[in-house]
């Protein structure tokens, strides 16, 4: 990876993350994506991060912020995904029994990933009582909020942020930051489903790999493997890439 300027911006920008101070990363991600050149194994890495910006900008989320009626509601979710994020920020501060029609039909249109999976978050944490369904890339899940787990809840998601833990928090606490917000970005888009705790070595390394592979370091990643005995453990095929 390119050294000196850019290998100190991508570590502060990961310390900005860590810390949650969203605005200050996003300025920096920001200006850097609009510099007429950025080095091509540095370009992925901003990129990550903006997909990181904005998942956690809509996660959040400031319900007196809102300001939108049901029918601005009900227009936003049938825009684009900055449109269906704002609406379902508005939804997080309402109480969601009181337009579960809409609810019903948004989930049903194969909505935005990110949008959906945050309002299926909101629905598990006001323990709405109702079968819906949720129609993504042509499959149907059919899920009653109130007896799924949060996002951050499943065995698999606990499994895979101790692995991390485990692996990078000490030795590599940049690497760790990237990897546990993939992590965090996965569970949301898994919504309604979750992992099993025996998926959880493999959900981490998918998520160390998906990061080397974010900065275009095969060796690192091949390093990474042979000192973990990796070798033959199955990666996931992550949502977070393709959206």
């Amino acid at each position: 990876m390119s050294s000196g300027f850019y290998a100190e911006l991508i570590e502060e920008i990961t310390e900005l993350i860590a810390q949650r101070r969203i605005e200050e990363a996003r300025t920096k991600v920001d200006t850097e994506l609009a510099m007429p050149y950025v080095p091509s194994d540095v370009l992925p890495v901003l990129r990550q991060f903006d997909q990181q910006l904005r998942g956690l900008a809509a996660e959040n989320r400031r319900p007196s912020a809102s300001g939108m009626s049901l029918d601005e509601i009900e227009e936003s979710l049938k825009g684009g995904r900055e449109q269906q994020l704002k609406a379902v920020d508005a939804m997080h501060g309402m109480n969601l029994r009181s337009c579960l029609d809409l609810v019903r039909v948004y989930l049903k249109t194969d909505p935005d990933p990110l949008a959906s999976a945050l309002l299926i978050d909101s629905l598990i944490e006001q323990q709405i009582n109702e079968e819906l369904t949720l129609n993504r890339d042509g499959i149907q899940y059919t899920f009653i909020p109130r007896y799924q787990e949060g996002a951050a809840e499943s065995d698999g998601f606990l499994a895979a942020r101790l692995q991390l833990c485990e692996w990078l928090e000490n030795e590599n606490p940049s690497l760790f930051n990237l990897c546990e917000q993939v992590l965090i970005r996965e569970a949301y888009l898994a919504l309604p489903l979750g992992f099993e705790e025996e998926e959880g070595v493999s959900l981490a390394a998918s998520c160390v790999h998906l990061v080397y592979c974010s900065m275009q370091d095969e060796e690192g990643w091949r390093q990474f493997v042979s000192q973990q005995q990796l070798e033959n453990v199955n990666l996931f095929d992550l949502k977070s890439q393709f959206i």
